[in-house]
């Protein structure tokens, strides 16, 4: 996560230049450029994952992980089988 910050710092230092001051528009740009495509990217790879993980979970692939538990311990478990 700290690489990560440290990584934005270099993209920041280079995208907000003086002399696109006081509105910057090019820096600005770029950063919603990038908030938009890491929460579509992001979103869509969830949405991917999650699908995957679902149709496991039809096939039973994932019953070993409650077999011989109750509905209750089963309740229990966090992020349990849905």
């Amino acid at each position: 996560m700290i690489g990560w910050g440290n990584l934005n710092g270099i993209v920041s230092s280079n995208i907000y230049r003086t002399e696109d001051a006081p509105r910057f528009y090019p820096g600005h740009g770029v950063v919603l450029a990038y908030l938009v495509l890491f929460l579509l990217g992001g979103s869509v790879t969830q949405y991917l994952l999650l699908r995957k993980e679902n149709a496991r979970r039809r096939r039973g692939e994932r019953d070993h992980r409650v077999e011989g538990l109750s509905a209750a311990e089963v309740e229990d478990i966090p992020f349990g089988p849905s």
